[in-house]
């Protein structure tokens, strides 16, 4: 049993829940083989519908998420950072993500982000703004 892929799944099913709870349509693909988690519908203001495509990230505790891909930055692409020690979960558009995320310039992560959101002290200022309780943010 590998502990890392448990968490991972109970994050993505955890974050469905709460996409669910609020009465929005979730679909989970059968292979997560592009970087999408999970796909929610949405409705913009002509009616018209469209998707927002979640990628799901967790650890365990800490608060360094490292290596992660982001080559298409899109409005519609967003990442849900969870830390479960802590309980907490940041809602970042990839677009915004990549702003604030170290891409790593060496190494086997070439080209890789990383963002750490929390430190010693507690969670990091400037990603306060996006810790979420729900997913209203979301269009």
């Amino acid at each position: 049993m590998n502990p890392s892929m448990n968490l991972g799944r109970a994050s993505e099913y955890l974050v469905t829940s709460k996409l669910l709870n609020e009465c929005r349509e979730v679909y989970l693909p059968a292979v997560d083989d592009h970087g999408v988690d999970m796909l929610v519908r949405t409705t913009d203001t002509k009616n018209l519908h469209q998707y927002q495509e979640i990628q799901v990230k967790s650890i365990s505790r800490g608060g360094l998420f490292a290596a992660i891909s982001c080559p298409n930055p899109a409005s519609n692409y967003w990442y849900v950072f969870y830390i479960k020690d802590i309980d907490t979960m940041w809602l970042i558009n990839s677009v915004d993500f990549v702003k604030l995320a170290s891409q790593n310039i060496q190494g086997k992560n070439i080209g890789k982000y990383t963002i750490s959101l929390t430190n010693k002290k507690g969670l990091v200022d400037k990603y306060k703004k996006y810790v979420i309780n729900d997913f209203t943010i979301l269009p």
